[in-house]
């Protein structure tokens, strides 16, 4: 016998309900004699068998509601079976498998849902581990020593030493500066294929992510959200929402592999950006990744540059519909990126920011009829 209750199916074995609808057929086409005949040894539903013939429960010396009613042919709805909670018994001989639906399922009792051989897993469960043990791909290992996995699940380091949980040697992390807006953006586009090519610099699993919401829209920070955890399908993705104080510290490659700012740079971007300089410069230097996002809502030139992160004077905002080509196709960022697109929403774009060399990459540039105008993803690499 086998149960699934309020929603939760364990398995659905379909022979029970294959049997019940083959004998149902055979019933109804060997029975379309005289009702009361006794069809293989059997009454038709809801009658009663009485010698050599049938008759309806009730009509008979001695009937009670117990003797009146005859187990229901296998694979049929037993309306005795329906309990206080809701619950629908499918029932069959002794021999065959019960199967136990909620009434919340809404799961048709038809032979092509219970196929033989058909099972249907419980929800995975979150594998909880002990300290100092982290959850990796499904168990449980240290990470205080591992150069594939020093710290969290899936963060390697490049010089294969790791020693209490922090690669040593050069770790290099990535600066993203990205021009758009994303209130608009939509699942699938190359704009959308831009952020979540930034946040999957990093390795780990999940992706523990650390934002900077003040002052951002609502818009902008629930569909790049969503945008990331669609783009990420086989990775999870942790979010915590970080403080200006937070921000300062030096220890947030203990923490977080991905800083993201939304554009809410505050009425004071220089003296915000000049405050986080130590913390996101240590940050990167450990192999983190910090991506800013700029829709011309706030001064986030000013704090970028204040912040160390990026010489980016000032932003200009490009035409809606502005063609974008990548001109970076094998830059991490731009990887897989549809050129050239349109991106939805408010774009600018970065005149003047820090030029191309061995660790600045423009990686998408405004299009423009007589060329390529300023760029509007820069990506930093730092070492």
């Amino acid at each position: 016998m086998i149960r699934t209750k309020s929603g939760s199916m364990f398995r659905a074995l379909g022979l029970a309900a294959s049997a019940g609808v083959a004998l149902a057929a055979l019933v109804s086409s060997a029975g379309c004699g005289s009702e009361t005949a006794l069809v293989g040894g059997r009454c038709r539903d809801g009658l009663v068998a009485e010698g050599s013939t049938c008759r309806r429960p009730g009509t008979g010396p001695g009937d009670t509601a117990a003797s009146a009613t005859e187990p229901p042919l296998a694979g049929t709805v037993d309306p005795e079976a329906e309990t206080t909670s809701g619950v629908v018994e499918v029932t069959s001989d002794a021999s065959a498998p019960v199967l136990t639906i909620a009434d919340d399922a809404a799961v048709p009792l038809a032979p092509s849902f219970v196929d033989a051989g058909l099972e249907t897993a419980d929800a995975d469960v979150e594998l909880v581990c002990t300290s100092p043990l982290v959850a990796c791909r499904g168990s449980c290992i240290p990470v205080h020593a591992d150069p594939a996995n020093c710290g969290a699940c899936g963060k390697s380091c490049p010089s294969n030493i790791c020693v209490n949980g922090e690669c040593q040697g050069a770790t290099p992390g990535d600066i993203v500066l990205v021009g758009h807006d994303f209130a608009e953006a939509w699942e699938g586009s190359a704009q959308a294929k831009v952020l979540v090519n930034a946040v999957a610099i990093a390795t780990t699993d999940p992706v523990r992510v650390l934002t900077w919401e003040d002052g951002a829209s609502d818009a902008s920070v629930a569909s790049v959200k969503a945008l990331v955890r669609q783009g990420l399908q086989n990775r999870r993705v942790q979010y915590a929402r970080a403080s200006a104080s937070t921000l300062t510290a030096d220890s947030l490659a203990t923490s977080y592999d991905v800083v993201l700012l939304f554009d809410g740079a505050g009425p004071d971007p220089v003296t915000l950006g000049a405050s986080w300089a130590s913390g996101l410069g240590r940050f990167a230097q450990k192999g983190g990744v910090v991506i800013a996002l700029d829709g011309a809502a706030s001064g986030m030139p000013a704090l970028v540059t204040a912040a160390g992160l990026l010489d980016v004077p000032a932003h200009e905002i490009l035409s809606v519909g502005a063609h974008l080509v990548v001109t970076a196709p094998n830059d991490v960022v731009g990887r897989q990126v549809l050129s050239p697109y349109a991106a939805a929403g408010v774009s600018v774009a970065f005149p003047s920011v820090s030029a191309p060399s061995s660790d600045v990459t423009w990686v998408v540039r405004a299009g423009e009829d007589a060329g390529l105008g300023a760029p509007v993803v820069v990506h930093r690499t730092v070492r």
